[in-house]
């Protein structure tokens, strides 16, 4: 009787929560086998079989509960998922170097906020996207997807990868304007470190580090039709240095030319005293069940002092077959080239400082 009184009491939970919200769950599992080089006296190659080439692979649930008046309040948690062993991304929980979280068991580091939207916007809580992270996803052929082929900015300048705000923010605030403003949109995103009042770095003179992690960026664009363009700019705040990134982006798609879309991103930083620049332009062109991408990325680190400026360049080229409307083969060639003593690598293999890097990748992607 009990049970039955248990299963019942549970079914009725279950019919009440459906009845006021819905809730998805979603995810991208993505793999390839990649094969990577370098060049050079102190050189290596690899065979790896990588996970995310195409699309970063991940697990998520959403929902949404509709409040009436044109009000909705909505979770979004998404943790990263490295399918080829089985374990998830890392994540950062205070927007420095002391808050990493290593790989390990279920993060929901990619997102995990609670949102509140109507006629005024979004206000979103949480871990999020920082505004000066989707100008390099969003205007790049290849995507998000950490393959061989993506943006090299995003592996190689200061508030790229390696920097905990570079992609997202913990303990941010956010708003984003209404889909409803005649194209223009719009992101602001305020984030804490939260150090106490009297953290400091310890040495010889100590530094306060009360505000280290504390970011501020903004994001505003326009989309009308063919044309898109973006401008934006963020500050993580550190004692040694604040962390300045401002970047522009921009595509336009020629229907009248077999729907090419072409795009460009222009990327300026600084870190303290060192600098950095770089560039892109790309294009996706549809190819029946398939699309066609390129891209040429160059990136220069400028620290000053008339020391070197180490620069790279890349040139990647890529094929993907849509098998279904959530599966897709693919295939990608990049081609890595250094100079003024820089040595990135694809894949993670050696190569010597003005050598260049080189790979192939053939992977499956899977949607749900």
């Amino acid at each position: 009787m009990k049970r039955s009184l248990v299963a019942a009491a549970a079914c009725a939970a279950v019919s009440w929560a459906s009845a006021q919200s819905s809730v998805t769950l979603f995810g991208v599992v993505d793999a390839a086998v990649t094969y990577t080089t370098g060049s050079g006296p102190v050189s290596s190659s690899r065979w790896q079989l990588t996970n995310s080439s195409n699309t970063f692979s991940r697990l998520g649930f959403r929902g949404t509960e509709d409040l009436g008046g044109g009000l909705a309040a909505s979770f979004w948690l998404e943790s990263g998922l490295q399918n080829d062993t089985g374990t998830s991304f890392g994540t950062n929980t205070n927007n420095q170097r002391n808050g990493n979280v290593g790989d390990g068991g279920l993060i929901y580091g990619r997102r995990s906020t609670v949102s509140l939207s109507g006629v005024f916007g979004e206000v979103r809580l949480g871990r999020d996207y920082t505004p000066t992270f989707w100008n390099t996803a969003l205007f790049d052929p290849f995507g998000t997807g950490g393959g061989i082929g993506a943006n090299q900015i995003y592996f190689t300048s200061l508030g790229g990868l390696s920097a905990p705000t570079g992609t997202r923010a913990s303990n941010s605030v956010g708003y984003f304007l209404p889909p409803t403003l005649g194209g223009f949109y719009g992101q602001l995103m305020v984030a804490l470190g939260e150090n106490p009042s009297n953290a400091v770095l310890p040495g010889p003179v100590p530094l306060s580090i009360e505000d280290d992690g504390d970011y501020t960026g903004m994001r505003v664009g326009y989309l009308n039709g063919p044309f898109n363009v973006a401008l934006s700019t963020g500050r993580t705040k550190y004692a040694v240095g604040d962390l300045r990134v401002t970047n522009l982006g921009a595509s336009y798609t020629f229907a009248a030319f077999m729907g090419v879309r072409v795009m460009g991103e222009y990327y300026t930083e600084s870190l303290g005293e060192v600098d950095g620049k770089g560039a892109l332009l790309g294009f996706n062109l549809p190819v029946g069940a398939g699309e066609i991408k390129a891209s040429y990325a160059w990136y220069r680190r400028e620290p000053g002092f008339n020391l070197p400026r180490p620069t790279v360049g890349k040139f990647a080229l890529g094929y993907v077959y849509n098998l279904s409307k959530r599966s897709a083969v693919y295939a990608t060639a990049a081609w890595l080239s250094n100079s003024n003593g820089s040595a990135q690598t694809l894949g993670g293999v050696l190569t010597s400082p003005d050598h260049g890097s080189r790979g192939t990748e053939f992977g499956l992607r899977h949607a749900f």
